[in-house]
């Protein structure tokens, strides 16, 4: 709760058979019990394995649920589209154009995560940033303790 949007739980849904993970963040109540602005945030990532352990992503889209429009109360989602890779080629193009003439290769970073362990309960990757993290199963009774 080192945060101003309070309590949060975090959640991964992947769906292999369609090459999605779907980061899934619920925020709590507030303390007056009333909801919070952002109530959830789903960003899909598209997933594909590009190795026995490696597993490339494309950030596809952010949907953010929200609990108020204006000064209203209402609940709706808005949809945000991920330009990152868009983006990232059109600073790679710039590159090249700029370099012209200079023996240099470009290539445009992908976001990655590599499998270090993984079984029904529990995984552990690395991301392309050396990020590790260890995700449980929220119905793995060892980790309840861990998860709350």
């Amino acid at each position: 709760k080192n945060s101003t949007r309070g309590d949060a739980k975090a959640q991964n849904i992947v769906n292999a058979a369609k090459g999605t993970i779907t980061n899934v963040i619920d925020f709590a109540n507030k303390e007056d019990g009333s909801p919070p602005v952002l109530k959830q945030l789903n960003v899909v990532i598209r997933a594909v394995a590009v190795g026995p352990k490696r597993v490339e992503l494309t950030f596809r889209y952010a949907k953010a649920v929200l609990t108020k429009f204006f000064f209203f109360p209402l609940q709706w989602s808005l949809y945000i589209p991920v330009p990152a890779a868009f983006i990232t080629r059109c600073i790679v193009l710039f590159y090249r154009l700029f370099s012209f003439g200079r023996n240099t290769a470009v290539v445009p970073p992908r976001a990655y995560f590599d499998v270090l362990y993984l079984d029904d309960d529990l995984r552990i990757h690395k991301t392309g940033e050396d990020n590790l993290f260890v995700q449980a199963r929220e119905s793995w009774a060892d980790a309840k303790p861990l998860l709350e």
